[in-house]
């Protein structure tokens, strides 16, 4: 049996207690909160029972295996660079990064360190999407796909445009880009092209070009007053496959309902059904780690099956073709 991993969270907002919860749920031991903001950090790591550290403590001491990366999109350049430095495993969460250039920096940091970075676009590694993904590629030629994200303007952090990027394209469209691009590769549709797209402060609508000829289509809001909605879709002349991410995720197959087995791991429905449990004992099966007296080293390299970092990428290409 695989050794339960130690994490330290590096940052403490809303992001960073999904992520202490999705640990928690694994098995895996918290060892340390670390924020800019000290009195986050400790009422954060009172929650999930564990301490509250300094960011100095995590680049000196290497307190863990893995640390996760939950700080502003701005930050996740500099913050992966210097704990790739001193030899931990990371997880970013997503958005990767606020432009093109930090994500390529970001890559080659990885490349240079040897160790896999983690992406964290925890639906790719949903239940019912791998359950969708499974049946694309037998379906025949995609005719149709599409992806939809309605939500509640956010609350929880700051509207600072320098840190978090700007646009709803960016920051929630992050997601159901990620989903397109997925669905896309598995189905064989090639590169994304060039897209077109219509956006006001609050609502996006594009339509993203492949190699092969399809169009699929992406709608991403910001509402007030309403429940979450969101769903993928991909359709052929054989079949249709669609996934509803709220109220829970579910999957249909031609209009009918798939029983899927969720992966054994989480007592917390949401975050197995979420894909954040799954995705993190994923990089860790994809990344195994030791430690050693002279601090971390690496087994054997694998990159996780999604190839990660390359999907944010090239989820951060398709904004840039909406925004051009």
């Amino acid at each position: 049996m695989q050794r339960r991993p130690n994490v330290v969270l590096w940052g403490a907002g809303m992001a960073a207690g999904v992520h202490g919860s999705a640990c928690q749920s694994l098995g895996w031991p918290i060892v340390g909160v670390a924020s800019r903001q000290a009195e986050r950090a400790r009422t954060l790591a009172k929650t999930l029972n564990t301490h509250a550290v300094s960011y100095d403590d995590v680049l000196g001491e290497r307190l863990t295996e893995i640390v996760i990366v939950t700080t502003p999109p701005a930050c996740h350049l500099a913050d992966t660079k210097r704990l790739l430095d001193v030899g931990y495993h990371v997880v970013v969460e997503s958005p990767l990064s606020c432009t093109l250039a930090d994500a390529d920096l970001l890559i080659e940091a990885e490349q240079q360190a040897g160790r896999p970075v983690l992406y964290s676009e925890h639906l790719t590694a949903a239940p019912t999407i791998d359950g969708l993904l499974s049946r694309v590629a037998g379906m025949g030629h995609v005719t149709h796909l599409s992806a939809r994200a309605i939500r509640r303007a956010p609350t929880w952090r700051s509207s600072n445009i320098d840190e978090w990027g700007g646009g709803v394209l960016f920051d929630l469209g992050v997601h159901p880009i990620a989903l397109l691009l997925r669905a896309a590769d598995v189905a064989g549709l090639g590169a994304p092209t060039s897209v077109t797209a219509t956006m006001t402060p609050a609502a996006a609508t594009a339509q993203v070009h492949f190699e092969s000829g399809t169009v699929a289509r992406l709608t991403v809001g910001w509402q007030p007053d309403v429940d979450p909605s969101g769903d993928l879709q991909v359709s052929s002349a054989q079949a249709v496959l669609r996934v509803d991410l709220y109220p829970m995720p579910t999957l249909e197959f031609n209009g009918d309902p798939v029983r899927l087995d969720s992966e054994p791991s989480s007592p917390a429905t949401f975050l197995n059904d979420y894909g954040y449990g799954p995705q993190l004992r994923r990089f860790r099966e994809a990344a195994p780690c030791r430690r050693s007296n002279s601090g971390m080293r690496p087994t054997p390299r694998h990159r996780p099956h999604e190839q990660c970092t390359q999907l944010a990428r090239a989820s951060l290409i398709v904004e840039d073709m909406a925004y051009a």
